[in-house]
């Protein structure tokens, strides 16, 4: 195989418990390679400073805004990125801010207005219910939507995911709702987190089952195992439509009959 044309190598990672393939890969680069090889990404701390289309990312995707103002113990951006910053707007279908809605009702109105002229639009960041308006709605519904994505990650997001999904409704079906829901954080269990997914489900969405994930690779691959079959159930609608339809008993249902025991 022939090496492409190149001024330098970027190598770029998400997640820190890549860090040891990444640094694998520099060296294999590094034998290949007398030019420049950059190794940086989220899993090093970068802040995010700006957003270049098509640069580490897929095209089509997005960045808006960086940073978040909320300090949520489980999520890493404030602590990287800081708090929201504002960012010039580059068109895209699939947004990929943190937390688009906890920007200036400016920029807000002027990526909506990007968003208008795009197809198939996906807020697979998520969007935070505690700013869904009457107002947001309506703006959303004159999008071509594909997918919203909500989250219920505490029990401090619960009210607002009901508020925020009975606005919605109206507007769009269950089949674009989508809900992330953290699962396996801070002594979470199995039955817990069904029941927090059967929860969702019950609002009329379509939950995403997202299990907790710190930096220890070894810690998250013993725990990968033991929610295999979890995961398997609720991160696949068809199988929780399954499950919701055919299987679920409400009467009958409690922590002794779980199937998906430690």
């Amino acid at each position: 195989m022939f090496l492409p044309e190149h001024d330098q190598v970027h190598i770029s990672v998400t997640f820190t418990w890549d860090i040891q393939r990444a640094e694998y890969l520099r060296n294999q680069w590094s034998n290949a390679t007398n030019k420049k090889i950059l190794l940086g990404g989220p899993a090093y701390g970068d802040p995010g400073i700006d957003f270049t289309p098509g640069m580490y990312l897929k095209n089509g995707v997005t960045i808006t805004s960086r940073g978040c103002n909320k300090k949520c113990s489980f999520c890493f951006v404030n602590k990287r990125e800081g708090k929201i910053r504002e960012l010039p707007i580059i068109a895209g279908n699939i947004i990929q801010d943190n937390n688009l809605l906890a920007c200036s009702p400016h920029h807000i109105e002027a990526v909506f207005e990007m968003l208008k002229k795009q197809r198939k639009i996906q807020f697979t960041g998520g969007l935070d219910s505690k700013y869904i308006t009457e107002d947001i709605a309506k703006k959303l519904s004159e999008l071509s939507i594909y997918q919203l994505w909500l989250a219920n990650d505490d029990k401090y997001d619960w009210d607002p995911l009901v508020n925020a999904i009975e606005i919605l409704k109206p507007y769009f079906t269950s089949e674009k709702l989508r809900v992330y829901v953290l699962v396996g954080f801070d002594g979470d269990t199995m039955f817990e987190a069904e029941q927090r997914l059967i929860k969702t489900f019950q609002l009329g969405t379509k939950p995403f089952a997202m299990l907790y994930r710190d930096s220890d690779s070894t810690n998250y691959t013993k725990k990968r195992k033991q929610w295999r079959k979890f995961l398997h159930k609720w991160c696949r609608p068809a199988a929780f439509n399954t499950f919701m339809k055919h299987q679920y008993n409400p009467k009958t249902y409690n922590e002794q009959t779980f199937q998906f025991k430690n």
